[in-house]
């Protein structure tokens, strides 16, 4: 017969488990966009020579590599793990081609915070599907979308068309995060991270048919960054993402993937030495701040 005592024991030894699951979680969860965060100098080298559909067609097609990791392993394919994989990197590969849209019309600082608003656009999605989403999340994610407004936002042009693609850009990102929660719980992350980037790479490749032309010569130029975007914010990040995410709440883990911002103007001081004004340092202390509240 079980004894009070050890049954209190039990419930608190689970408990305990479960804290540092979510510690090592949202760690690792920060350690993605900040891999994502350096991508950012690293794709700026590299658009010097190749268009935004070529780089995220070799991002993709690094993917490749993990083939024989998983035939080694013996991983298992399944039917939802091949249609999640797929439904990930249609979310991705739509989100980066109406941000690529929306740059057209629109300003680089406009961009990166209509982008980062999918912060919001996750515990809305998720209230339509009936989850509830806690007041100290809610608050922390206007936090940071209000320091990421001082982050990102460098000018005063009104609303245009590019606005509005960067907004359904934003959306499908989001939706990439709700799918990844969804599709993780029963999926093995690594089978899931290689068909949603050869998914990705197959979608860039199209696109790359329809709107641009991979030179080689401009690849050998670029192949230095490349080789970081491919394995490493690529493959790494997004294995990170695809692997921890599901052991935090999406609400959260979204705003803990926001700090890629953060991460990409620190960054783009210590790499690329473009300053930061107060108003920059300002919105990052803002976006700090809002995931020390929502992890407290």
């Amino acid at each position: 017969m079980i004894k009070r005592n050890e049954v209190s024991f039990l419930f608190s030894y689970n408990e305990s488990s479960m804290n540092k699951k979510k510690i090592v979680a949202s760690i690792m969860l920060i350690l993605a966009p900040l891999l994502w965060g350096l991508s950012y100098s690293f794709q700026s080298m590299s658009t010097e020579s190749l268009g935004s559909f070529s780089i995220v067609f070799f991002k993709g097609i690094g993917s490749i590599v993990l083939l024989p990791i998983l035939i080694f392993q013996k991983r298992r394919f399944n039917f939802r793990s091949v249609r999640g994989g797929i439904l990930i990197g249609l979310f991705v590969f739509l989100g980066c081609f109406f941000q690529q849209l929306g740059i057209k019309y629109s300003t680089i600082s406009k961009a990166s915070f209509i982008t980062a608003l999918y912060i919001l656009f996750v515990p809305l999605i998720q209230i339509f599907m009936g989850k509830k989403v806690s007041v100290k999340i809610w608050i922390s994610v206007l936090v940071a979308a209000i320091g990421l407004y001082f982050l990102c936002m460098h000018s005063d042009t009104g609303i245009n068309k590019g606005d509005f693609f960067l907004l359904a850009g934003s959306v499908m990102f989001a939706l990439q995060i709700i799918a990844i929660d969804y599709y993780v719980k029963d999926c093995d992350p690594l089978v899931l991270t290689f068909v949603y980037e050869f998914s990705l790479s197959v979608f860039a490749l199209i696109a790359v048919f329809f709107f641009e032309k991979i030179d080689l010569s401009a690849v050998k130029e670029a192949l230095l960054p490349l080789l970081y975007l491919v394995f490493v914010s690529g493959i790494l990040a997004q294995y990170l993402q695809t692997r921890y995410q599901k052991d935090l709440d999406p609400s959260l883990a979204s705003l803990l993937m926001s700090f890629e911002s953060v991460f990409g103007a620190f960054f783009g001081w210590l790499i690329m030495h473009q300053t930061l004004s107060f108003k920059e340092i300002f919105g990052c202390i803002l976006v700090f701040l809002a995931i020390l509240l929502a992890e407290s």
